[in-house]
């Protein structure tokens, strides 16, 4: 039975990027939490429909930050033999390799950049962009979505060219058959 070829990458957003959302979370919380302390201590510092918007706002401002570090600051991708494995934060896809179309290095942009440029008639439309912030880099893939209509998606990544060697490698290999495949001889 030959190995399966596993080709593994985690991509992540750069250190800067997590000291900033990781210094707006300490701030909005540690505002909250000063604020609420001051005023179970002393007098309240906000009070009535103020102090509702006041914790509302600071609340949820936590829990939006929190939020985009779990969901958009790491993605895992693995390639096999018979998948592609994309998983950021809540959201995951798998997506056959016999289902991809073609796979290609995409030019560097931001995420702004790159979305903004499909309002452009000149430009293929990405239907899913899988990104991790401040990621410019990675791959688009031509996905089959039926029998003459496919769809593209373009997925980020640190070390696109080597993340399109893989792919790549793994499309074109040919297909072995578990059934086809005969048993070793004894003798």
């Amino acid at each position: 039975m030959a190995q399966q070829s596993v080709y593994f990458q985690q991509v992540k957003s750069s250190g800067r990027m997590f000291a900033f959302l990781g210094l707006m979370l300490g701030v909005t919380a540690g505002a909250l939490t000063g604020v609420a302390v001051k005023g179970l201590i002393d007098e309240p510092v906000v009070s009535g429909g103020g102090a509702l918007a006041f914790y509302l706002a600071f609340g949820i401002s936590s829990l939006m930050t929190m939020f985009v570090m779990l969901n958009y600051l790491t993605m895992s991708l693995r390639v096999s033999g018979e998948e592609f494995d994309i998983r950021l934060g809540m959201k995951s896809a798998v997506i056959a390799v016999a289902d991809i179309e073609g796979v290609r290095v995409a030019e560097p942009l931001s995420r702004m950049t790159r979305t903004a440029s499909q309002a452009r008639p000149d430009r293929q439309s990405i239907s899913k962009l899988w990104s991790v912030l401040g990621v410019k880099t990675g791959i688009e893939i031509v996905i089959k979505q039926g029998v003459s209509a496919s769809e593209t998606w373009f997925v980020a990544s640190t070390d696109a060219e080597t993340l399109h060697e893989k792919l790549s490698a793994v499309i074109s290999s040919p297909k072995v058959d578990s059934e086809q495949v005969e048993p070793s001889a004894e003798g």
